[in-house]
């Protein structure tokens, strides 16, 4: 029976595109983004833990370029003792040779320290305490890549997208909409051929 008053296959029609096109508007988001959870409404638990996985992540990335920089302070720190050294090899040879009344060795003295022995002695417990900076920040930086990465990975399993689930989404939804879009068109034929009984 043909009514006029309420186009009950059209109506349905009209709903289904609504759906169908929040399902192709989700899938195209979800592939712009990579991710598959974008929002509360797609997964809100997901959502929560993803982004405190992420921002784990973000927290051990920004711990590596700290203990990097430790690093290179140490090995700054220790740059000097290159020198030291040389002066304290100097410092020797003036002692072997006598000459510990000179201005060079007076000099060398007041630079590095009391006589040759002292000065190595210094220099040792300093590259010794420098050489533990730089390896436990190498180790620190290591740790806190990987924490880094782990971290990323987990967040990754929360939030990231299955592309190739995604993309036959896209294509589902696509067609959806396109059969909606005919039978919505076919739908509402019905109000014409109401019009031609008045013809």
């Amino acid at each position: 029976m043909v009514t006029i008053l309420s186009n009950v296959t059209a109506l349905a029609a009209s709903r289904q595109l609504g759906v169908s096109k929040i399902g192709l508007t989700t899938a195209i988001t979800r592939l712009t983004t990579g991710r598959r959870v974008n929002n509360a409404m797609d997964d809100a638990a997901s959502l929560t833990q993803g982004n405190t996985y992420q921002a784990n992540a973000r927290n051990a990335a920004a711990s590596v370029v700290t203990d990097q920089a430790n690093y290179f302070i140490a090995l700054n720190n220790d740059g000097p003792n290159l020198q030291k050294t040389q002066d304290a090899y100097r410092m020797a040879e003036l002692e072997g040779g006598g000459n510990t009344a000179t201005t060079e060795y007076t000099n060398l003295v007041a630079l590095n320290g009391a006589s040759s022995t002292a000065a190595l002695a210094a220099i040792a417990t300093s590259q010794a305490t420098n050489g533990a900076s730089m390896s436990s920040a190498l180790s620190k930086a290591q740790t806190h890549g990987i924490s880094a990465e782990t971290n990323q990975g987990i967040a990754d399993a929360y939030l990231g997208a299955d592309m190739g689930a995604e993309m036959a989404n896209l294509t589902k939804y696509q067609i959806l909409m396109q059969a909606g879009t005919s039978a919505l068109n076919n739908a509402n034929q019905s109000a014409q051929t109401v019009m031609g009984l008045f013809r």
